[in-house]
């Protein structure tokens, strides 16, 4: 009783909790101040009612889906001063304008090192369109000449990484949303001090609100003592911000310029399966050796130097000699995503669309979250209808409920169109991958929910006929015979209000 107690007292004065004290706050004397102020002056209600049809207008003109609009309409609507106020706070997903122009000067040094010669218009045929859309939006555009590995589970990644990190000599990268003290960390910092001991340059990003409640808030400065450079990505302060919105969804390792990887896995026990709170963590991650690791330590530095406010010597980092494999089949495109006007595009979500448009035989897709928008539930529908095969597998065991609840609300409206939905039983489907005809794929850090494909900075690597598509196919089918298949008369428990509300609202979560 008393160790259950203490719990309690130890999760109602942690941080997250103090802090969402604080932020509560701060909304609900905005709005009683804005309240009060509109009982004693009529102008003062006039002017907010005004201001909301004002909004209300802003928001109907805006470029963009309306699944993103219509929940702060209904907001604005029904309580014009407080739904007023949370939208000037919150609903803008665009950077600071010192951000911006911060990582603008970064990436225009950068760009400076793409060192691009291949013509690979060629090669890539049908796919020529989903690389040249890449590289307008800030890609150095599909490599040739590089090897590929894929791993199925945490546990074969880990094997591998703790393997190359060993092999640094100059410098290791490391990106995460997040890092969890537990097994998988333990063995990553040994290696990682006998490396700084060594002289090898260990830099860390961590995303503060993804860490919440597992590191202490000095984490980083411990590390730093170490000699490894760390930084917490957009440190969370509790004042009412919509910046914290935009967090660090990336994982990204670069070891010496010349291997890198990415993929779902963080770093914590439950992505090698030490912990099993939700049965089998299934998962996936890529490596890639030559010249396309050039994307990621690019993604790397912008982050790092935004962050710190400093200049690195990109030209130690970017002009490697990157090892070559000219028989190694296949080409492959690394890009990142994230929040506007930096990033002036929906990079990740168009980029499944420009995918799925060019399916002919099948798309398959694993995801923990299936709450995207209308278009590209849409383009699901079309592709199913056309004749593609098209399957999606979500986790069985959910980690968030409500957004399990989501997910699961829009899985009849694709099961009429004749795509096939999959729950992974063994525990929760954390890969975030998509297949098209064997010939193409995308494996990266990015979600089929509005998070992802709106706020977060994320990344990806698209594969064009690498030999290790035919073991993301075999994986997928693994995971298929695992997997309880959905039927087309499927009825969501949920009561149909309660998931009509979540549907509604689900670009706010």
């Amino acid at each position: 009783m008393r160790i259950k107690f203490l719990k309690i007292m130890k999760m109602l004065f942690s941080k997250i909790a103090l802090s969402f004290l604080m932020l509560s706050l701060q909304v609900a004397a905005m709005v009683f101040f804005a309240y009060k102020a509109a009982e004693a002056f009529v102008w003062f209600q006039t002017a907010s009612i005004v201001l909301s049809v004002i909004l209300v207008l802003i928001i109907i003109n805006k470029v963009e889906p309306s699944e993103y609009k219509v929940p702060w309409i209904i907001l604005i609507m029904l309580l014009p001063i407080f739904g007023a106020t949370i939208y000037v706070l919150f609903a803008n997903p665009t950077i600071p304008a010192r951000t911006h122009k911060r990582l603008s000067e970064i990436s225009a040094e950068l760009s400076g090192f793409s060192n691009f010669e291949e013509d690979t218009d060629t090669y890539l045929d049908r796919f020529v369109g989903v690389d040249r859309y890449l590289v307008a939006n800030g890609s150095d555009g599909a490599r040739l000449n590089n090897r590929i590995s894929y791993f199925p589970i945490g546990e074969e990644f880990f094997e591998d990484f703790k393997a190359e990190l060993k092999k640094a000599e100059r410098f290791i990268f490391l990106e995460y949303f997040i890092i969890d003290p537990g097994q998988m960390w333990d063995e990553t910092h040994e290696i990682l001090l006998e490396k700084v001991a060594r002289g090898v340059d260990v830099r860390i990003i961590y995303d503060e609100m993804g860490t919440l409640g597992k590191l202490k808030s000095n984490f980083y400065k411990t590390l730093c003592r170490e000699g490894i450079k760390c930084i917490k990505f957009n440190p969370f302060i509790p004042v009412v911000s919509g910046i914290y919105n935009n967090r660090d969804h990336r994982k990204i390792v670069v070891i010496d310029g010349k291997v890198g990887y990415t993929g779902g896995l963080n770093i914590g026990d439950e992505y090698i399966n030490k912990n099993k709170r939700l049965g089998i963590w299934k998962d996936n991650a890529i490596k890639i050796e030559g010249n396309a690791v050039d994307g990621l330590t690019k993604l790397f530095l912008i982050s790092f130097d935004q962050q710190t406010k400093s200049n690195s010597d990109y030209a130690s980092f970017l002009e490697q000699d990157a090892p070559s494999f000219p028989d190694e089949p296949g080409a492959v495109t690394v890009f990142g995503d994230g929040p506007r006007p930096f990033y002036s595009e929906r990079i990740g979500e168009n980029n499944f669309l420009n995918l799925i448009s060019l399916a002919k035989e099948r798309i398959w897709i694993t995801t923990p979250y299936l709450i995207p928008d209308y278009t590209l539930l849409n383009a699901l529908r079309i592709a199913a209808m056309r004749g593609v095969e098209v399957k999606i597998v979500t986790p069985h065991i959910p980690d968030k409920l409500m957004v399990f609840g989501i997910t699961k609300s829009n899985y009849e409206y694709l099961l009429d169109a004749g795509v096939e939905i999959y729950e992974y039983t063994p525990g929760f489907m954390h890969a975030k991958t998509m297949l098209i005809d064997d010939e193409a794929a995308f494996v990266g850090t990015i979600n089929l929910d509005y998070r992802s494909l709106v706020h977060h900075y994320e990344d990806g690597a698209v594969l064009y006929y690498a030999p290790c598509l035919s073991e993301i196919k075999q994986d997928y089918l693994n995971i298929i015979a695992q997997s309880e298949p959905i039927a087309n008369d499927y009825h969501l428990k949920l009561t149909k209000l309660i998931t009509a509300i979540f549907r509604v609202f689900s670009p706010m979560l």
